[in-house]
């Protein structure tokens, strides 16, 4: 049931904020935006008339990555649990960024323009539909047809064919959104979408917040709390890059910013975000290391294995279909289906970032190739009338979008325009860390041609100059031990440009501390959000990023959760705090649109359950990492 509680609004602010904020007709951006209010209990009677206290606590922002992840979405789900973490007065807002969600105008380069001629009727005023906007849900479909057209083509690197279609593939996209934003005469918001702009925003709703709160308790009122006019924050993955582009840029502005899962901001503005799989194939190690210590547990497992043979079984797996993919026919919808070695290798991926509650559901795909039981996965392949269903689900279109190509790309210092030689190098060199590196370039590939940018943006100062940023309250940045795309060492480094900041290394695995449950953490992040308390900066680090921080061990690996009975051995306080961070992991799950929710068996049910929402979301096609 959703929170009756929960407050919606619109805020609209300049597209360009350096030449919108005087003009009434500059193009604005409309953004969309969540409240779940503090839920005051003080309150005072004044003849007969009930006044509620106002908020005693600046509002918590959540961006959960993406780039490109609903804010809106997120306080919908979490926003509740949050509460439960931070306490009861603690207001807490999502909203959509640039071109996401509800915000408008929506980043969409397949919107379709209407039909020549169709506008003609409604010369008198008179006609239906409207001729001022284009056709998403054609869009949509063309887009759909397009993936598939794409997916065929298979990963970079897999042959010199899918990168050189894949290449020409991201060029032609960027046409279509270069054309998109010409027939709005430059008001399509795909060029504002940076992620300068949206700090910027940022500021502008802690600066509306503060006054919408005034002007509640009456008129000339000025509402005294402690981080007045200043952002409290947390963001995931690419939001840790908007938080510190934010303290970068409002240094003063700084109230908390919990940084989840860290961006190297200096690599990310490259053309290439090298480095981003240090730890990636540390996670899947980690999936052998476990299946074996969980013997029967793991569907993949056979009696005397340790973890060797678990991953001898695994690069079976990928070395046959590699070689043979597998092909049958589909027992419900009658049509051919092929498994390709590109698409399990996309499955393996997007478990790592989960891989506490997912490993179990991973080994039991992998062993039902392993044994031949290839038609059991037929439900990760649905009808041709459920994608004709599609466009018809605002949810759907919502996951469709083009706003991680148009952040990622705006964010460069220079246009991408690189040759296939050097994309061939780029992947060669980062497959010498990674097996994954042909999804993570085709990723990067995204950028090539996207020529989309503030015509008159001025240099940003680079992530190396030298110095730190001393801002008004110290950042608190945390990361897992092994992440898959935002390695721990990134922490250390975004750690070291800020003055007096924190950091905290969670002893887990996954994306995000959120993929694991810990008790230590869960404090931490307690404590810093409402009292300011920050661990230690990093010190004695090297020029490998080694060096001594704060460490919080994990209270759960895979095939081994807190279940309930373990969790009624905790004491109440942090009982109470255990199930909020749990609902929070379950929530942050259904926005990542992966996960088994059951933890101590493999459910067959849920596994393709699971398959499916990845199949049909954004998951597959690679353009998630946040």
């Amino acid at each position: 049931m959703i929170n009756p509680s929960f407050l919606c609004a619109r805020l609209a602010v300049p597209m360009d904020y350096a030449h919108g904020e005087e003009d009434p007709d500059a193009p604005k951006v409309h953004l969309a935006l969540l409240q779940l209010p503090a839920q005051q209990s003080q309150q005072t009677a004044t003849n007969e008339t009930v006044v509620k206290a106002p908020p005693s606590k600046s509002p918590l922002l959540i961006n959960p990555g993406g780039p490109g992840g609903s804010g809106v979405l997120v306080a919908l789900l979490i926003g509740p649990s949050l509460q439960r973490v931070l306490g009861a007065d603690q207001p807490i807002i999502g909203f959509d960024p640039r071109g996401i969600g509800f915000t408008d105008p929506a980043a969409d380069c397949w919107a379709a323009p209407p039909p020549p001629g169709s506008c003609e009727r409604r010369k008198d005023g008179e006609g239906k539909g409207s001729c001022d906007e284009d056709d998403a849900t054609r869009g949509l479909m063309r887009r759909l047809q397009w993936d598939q057209v794409k997916t065929a083509y298979g990963h970079v690197g897999e042959s010199e064919v899918a990168m050189r279609y894949l290449e020409a593939g991201h060029r032609g996209v960027n046409a279509l959104c270069r054309e998109r934003d010409e027939r709005h005469g430059g008001a399509s918001g795909l060029a504002w979408m940076g992620t300068e702009e949206v700090a910027r925003d940022m500021a502008r709703i802690v600066d509306k917040w503060d006054a919408w709160v005034d002007s509640e308790v009456g008129a000339g009122a000025v509402v005294e709390r402690e981080m007045r006019g200043k952002l409290v924050y947390w963001g995931f993955s690419y939001g840790t890059y908007l938080g510190a582009t934010f303290a970068k840029m409002f240094p003063d502005r700084v109230g908390r910013l919990l940084l989840d899962g860290v961006v190297d901001a200096e690599l990310y503005e490259e053309p290439v975000w090298s480095r981003s799989l240090d730890d990636t194939d540390k996670v899947l190690g980690e999936f052998f290391r476990y299946c074996a210590a969980a013997k029967t547990k793991c569907a993949l497992y056979r009696k005397g294995d340790d973890k060797d043979d678990v991953q001898r079984r695994y690069e079976t797996v990928m070395e046959t279909l590699e070689t043979s993919p597998i092909t049958f026919t589909h027992p419900d919808y009658f049509y051919p289906v092929i498994i390709r070695e590109s698409l399990i290798k996309m499955v393996v991926f997007q478990v790592l970032y989960d891989p506490i509650k997912a490993f179990p559901a991973l080994a039991w795909v992998l062993n039902t190739i392993y044994e031949g039981k290839h038609e059991e996965l037929s439900a990760m392949f649905q009808d041709a009338e459920f994608v004709c269903t599609l466009a018809q689900n605002p949810m759907f279109k919502d996951a469709y979008s083009d706003a991680q190509r148009a952040i990622m790309c705006t964010d460069k210092r220079q246009p991408v325009n690189m040759t296939l030689s050097e994309w061939t190098s780029a992947h060669k060199a980062m497959a010498e860390t990674s097996q994954f590196a042909g999804i993570w370039i085709g990723i990067m590939m995204q950028c090539n041609g996207w020529d989309l940018s503030p015509p008159h943006r001025a240099p940003r100062e680079p992530w190396t100059s030298e110095g730190q940023v001393e801002t008004a309250n110290p950042i608190l940045f945390v990361s897992n031990t092994y992440d898959p795309v935002t390695p721990l060492y990134a922490a250390v480094k975004m750690a070291l440009k800020f003055k007096d900041a924190g950091l905290l290394e969670q002893k887990s695995l996954g994306h995000c501390t959120l993929a694991g449950l810990s008790r230590c953490t869960a404090k931490v992040v307690r404590d810093y959000l409402t009292k300011g308390k920050v661990p230690p900066p990093p010190r004695d680090v090297d020029r490998d990023y080694e060096g001594e921080w704060m460490h919080c061990e994990a209270d759960e690996v895979p095939w081994d959760s807190v279940d309930p009975e373990r969790l009624a051995s905790f004491e109440a306080e942090e009982r109470e705090m255990v199930e909020a961070w749990q609902q929070l992991q379950k929530a942050m799950e259904s926005v990542k649109k992966w996960g088994v929710r059951k933890e101590e068996r493999v459910d067959v049910e849920a596994v393709m359950e699971w398959i499916r929402k990845m199949k049909n979301g954004e998951a597959l096609d690679g353009r998630r990492y946040g």
